[in-house]
C-alpha cells in the first residue's frame, strides 16, 4: 500500500507569474528556493523528488507546500522573529535607564559594569554585548549612551 502523493495541484497565471518573478528576483534564496519547489510541484513532482532535489528533508517540502497554501506567495517569505532573542532590549525604559546610570558610575570601566548588570538586573552578558548595546541606542536615536 502506497502513500498518495501531495502536489500543488491548481495554480491559476497569475499565481504562476508571481512565482516565476519570484523565483527569479526574490531576495532571498530561501525564498526563490520555496518558489521553485511550489512550481515543480505543480508540475507533479513527488516530495521526494523534491526533498533529494533541494537537499532538505520532506518535512521542509511539505512545510513549504502548507505555507502556500495557507498563505500564497506571501506564505513563502520568512517570518520575523528568527535567531536568539536579544538579551538586552533597547525598547525597556527601564532597563536602559538602569544601564546608564550604571554606566554614568563607571564610565571607564564596562567590565564592572557588567557585572553590576547581572547583579542587578540578572543579565549575563560580556562586555562586547554591552558595547554593542551602546551603538545600538546611539544610532537608534534613543540618545546616546551617557545620558
Amino acid at each position: 500500500m502506497s502513500r498518495k502523493h501531495r502536489y500543488i495541484e491548481h495554480l491559476t497565471k497569475e499565481e504562476q507569474d508571481s512565482l516565476q518573478k519570484g523565483y527569479k528576483n526574490g531576495k532571498s534564496h530561501i525564498f526563490r528556493r520555496k518558489c521553485y519547489g511550489i512550481l515543480l510541484s505543480h508540475e507533479r513532482k513527488n516530495m521526494t523528488e523534491l526533498s533529494d532535489f533541494f537537499n532538505v528533508s520532506k518535512v521542509s517540502i511539505s512545510t513549504w507546500l502548507n505555507e502556500w497554501e495557507m498563505g500564497g506567495i506571501e506564505g513563502l517569505y520568512l517570518k520575523p522573529g528568527r535567531g536568539r532573542p536579544k538579551k538586552l532590549n533597547p525598547d525597556n525604559v527601564e532597563e536602559v535607564k538602569t544601564i546608564k546610570t550604571l554606566i554614568e558610575n563607571e564610565p571607564k570601566n564596562l567590565q564592572r559594569v557588567v557585572g553590576q548588570i547581572k547583579e542587578e538586573l540578572g543579565i549575563d552578558l560580556c562586555k562586547k554585548t554591552l558595547q554593542r548595546f551602546l551603538k545600538e541606542l546611539t544610532i537608534g536615536g534613543n540618545g546616546s549612551a551617557k545620558g
